[in-house]
């Protein structure tokens, strides 16, 4: 144990050293680059019973570090760090996958449901990121590499792939109780899981789709989207997103200690809605949409959907 915190000092000291000073949201690096040294300590410190889990989801964290790595080097290859859009689902699968295969006693079905949906979920993803994020590197990475020149090689892997690869591996959190728990049959709170992760992917699935088709149309340029789901909520897609998260959380209840990884999905949930996602979009839309974004601000709840759409007039 004593070998992996000193692992840990190296590569948080590492992170802090190649950290310009100029670096904007460096709380976030500093609140990140602690995450495997908490791990570390709680482990330690746990009950067998806890511990065991603990221990296979600091094993998905060295799984997210090397898939980072690779990323990293396809990025720097590419000259494009945007593929980090592309690249995040399938370290999310690939850190999954490696704590299931490392934990669990046998293939049952419940895992074989669990990983199917984040199959499904990654495959989604990748194409939702594909066609923008893998031929021109997109901001603010393209901004990045221009303000940082020399230093970004080196502060872009932490930046970029050590900061949202340890974002991702708490989410992944409850796939570690779940491998770990051992149940054959499906239980009934992974078919509910199933349901809320069914939820979860139609909020994605439709408001993005519902999104493109109004940007397809020329006469809404410059407008709002308010209808459909998006007169639910102002972020349906980054709603659905956290449900889906949720819906793994659900299977890591069969294991007794099941209930500590709802880290992961509450933390899903503050970033799309208030740490990161949601701010920064809502932030653009008010600078470019003015007195109509204030008008659909009034009339459409930020995250949470609103179980009727309330009509104004139809777009803003």
């Amino acid at each position: 144990m004593i070998y992996a915190f000193v692992i840990w000092i190296i590569f948080a000291v590492t992170w802090r050293l190649v950290m310009p000073p100029e670096a904007r949201g460096r709380n976030w690096s500093y609140a990140h680059m602690l995450v495997p040294g908490i791990g570390l300590l709680v482990y330690s410190l746990a009950p067998p019973g806890l511990a065991q889990p603990v221990g296979v989801w600091l094993w998905g964290g060295v799984a997210m570090f090397f898939l980072g790595a690779i990323g990293w080097s396809i990025g720097m290859a590419m000259r494009n760090h945007s593929i980090m859009d592309v690249v995040y689902p399938c370290i999310s699968l690939g850190i999954a996958l490696t704590m299931v295969l490392l934990a669990a006693p046998q293939m049952t079905m419940r895992l074989i449901v669990v990983l199917g949906l984040m199959v499904v979920w990654m495959l989604r993803m990748v194409l939702h990121a594909f066609g923008t994020n893998f031929d021109t590197e997109q901001q603010p990475y393209a901004a990045h590499r221009k303000r940082f020149g020399s230093r970004w090689p080196a502060w872009s892997f932490f930046a970029v792939y050590m900061l949202q690869g340890i974002l991702i591996w708490i989410w992944c959190m409850p796939f570690a109780f779940t491998a770990v728990a051992g149940d054959v049959t499906m239980q009934w709170t992974d078919w509910l899981g199933v349901a809320v992760w069914l939820v979860g992917f139609l909020f994605l699935v439709v408001s993005d789709s519902q999104m493109n088709a109004f940007k397809a149309d020329p006469a809404n340029k410059g407008g709002i989207m308010d209808r459909g789901l998006w007169s639910l909520s102002r972020h349906p897609n980054y709603f659905g997103e956290s449900l889906v998260w949720f819906g793994y959380f659900m299977f890591a209840l069969a294991h007794p200690w099941g209930w500590v990884s709802i880290i992961g999905p509450i933390y899903t949930t503050w970033f799309m809605g208030w740490g990161s996602a949601t701010p920064g979009n809502e932030r653009h839309m008010r600078k470019t949409r003015g007195e109509a974004w204030d008008d659909y601000v009034r009339r459409v709840p930020m995250f949470f959907p609103r179980l009727t759409p309330r009509r104004n007039g139809g777009q803003s």
